[in-house]
């Protein structure tokens, strides 16, 4: 799945372009909204490096706010919730915020079941995760 980004829009996961996705059943999309990297997920996170890709972007983007996507996360495993704990403490190790949004049902369960809304700021939509962010500073 490669759709060309626009220029405030990045995408892994193309079987075609020899990235490290490719070969992952997992792929996302970046993107910036108000001072924020949104990264929507797409497949299933079923490995412990499912999520390796995804943290190397969001690592090396400017913002210090990283919302997880995931809308088109239609499975999720134990080994998987493992990768996004790695992915949580990471992403807290390099002093950024960390929201997880939009859990389909069969994921939120799991979610349930592991006790994700004690450990990660799990929220329903991209809005509320949006609506956390602090206001930038006015220039005078």
């Amino acid at each position: 799945m490669w759709t060309q980004p626009d220029e405030n829009k990045k995408s892994w996961g193309d079987e075609s372009s020899g990235s490290p996705a490719a070969s992952l059943s997992l792929r996302f999309d970046c993107s910036e909204r108000q001072g924020a990297a949104i990264f929507d997920l797409t497949g299933a996170v079923d490995s412990p490096t499912a999520l390796e890709p995804v943290l190397e972007a969001a690592l090396q983007c400017k913002p210090n706010c990283v919302i997880l996507v995931l809308n088109g996360v239609d499975y999720i495993n134990s080994v998987g919730f493992g990768s996004l704990i790695h992915f949580s403490d990471s992403i807290i190790a390099k002093e950024k915020t960390l929201y997880v949004v939009g859990l389909q049902a069969k994921v939120h369960v799991v979610f349930t079941c592991l006790g994700a809304h004690k450990v990660l700021n799990v929220l329903a939509t991209l809005d509320e995760a949006l609506a956390r962010l602090e206001p930038p500073a006015e220039s005078k």
